[in-house]
């Protein structure tokens, strides 16, 4: 099996556990899980909703959308149109009804798909694409597609390789016969240059477990 299909996979089977990391009501034990280990996970999600929005008309690509937080986030920040799109139809569903909960279904469209075969001749202000590089055996490939798409900026995130928590995240992934690459600094800095966004173009956030890339293509 491709290591496509394995992730697709485990994030169905996780889909419902992987949203509950954004809500403060579970049981005691998953907080403290995810204050240790999944903290960055909240804290992308609010830095990049603080840092996404524009004034006047803009749209947004949410690149392995999962449950779609950021996508209803983004709609409900003024997005004029949001595409969120991903492989697992389990985090689909659950996007689909937080959007409709939220009142902005009109603003989002969520499709079951690949990214590279997201067919859209569309150009967006803002592309996210967070806990998305983590699983990507050819990250350029996907960022190149990114770059192509984006008008305005790219927020992504990339996984450190050398973090405490590295070691933990591996094995687990390893026992779920599932993928999970990470990236150093300079790996990170050497794909944008590759994918055409030069360097004075790119921020990187160090969010402790994650870099943050802010791109302006």
């Amino acid at each position: 099996m491709s290591s496509s299909n394995i992730v697709r996979e485990h994030f169905d089977r996780a889909a419902a556990r992987f949203d509950a990391v954004y809500e403060e009501r579970k049981p005691l034990y998953q907080r403290v899980i995810d204050r240790a280990f999944r903290r960055v996970v909240v804290e992308r999600f609010h830095l990049i909703c603080n840092l996404a929005p524009l004034p006047g008309d803009w749209k947004v690509l949410d690149v392995g959308c999962g449950s779609g937080r950021y996508a209803v986030a983004l709609a409900a920040e003024g997005a004029s149109r949001v595409v969120g799109v991903d492989f697992a139809e389990e985090m689909i569903r659950i996007a689909r009804e937080e959007a409709e909960r939220r009142g902005v279904s009109d603003t989002c469209e969520f499709r079951v798909a690949e990214f590279k075969d997201l067919s859209t001749d569309e150009k967006f202000e803002a592309v996210v694409a967070t806990g998305y590089f983590d699983y990507l055996e050819e990250p350029l490939v996907d960022l190149g597609l990114m770059v192509g798409m984006c008008s305005g900026r790219i927020f992504a995130s990339f996984p450190k390789r050398w973090e405490w928590r590295v070691p933990i995240r591996k094995l687990r992934f390893l026992l779920s016969r599932s993928f999970v690459r990470f990236y150093t600094k300079r790996e990170v800095l050497g794909l944008f240059a590759a994918a055409g966004v030069p360097p004075e173009r790119l921020s990187l956030i160090d969010l402790g477990r994650d870099w943050i890339a802010v791109a302006r293509p």
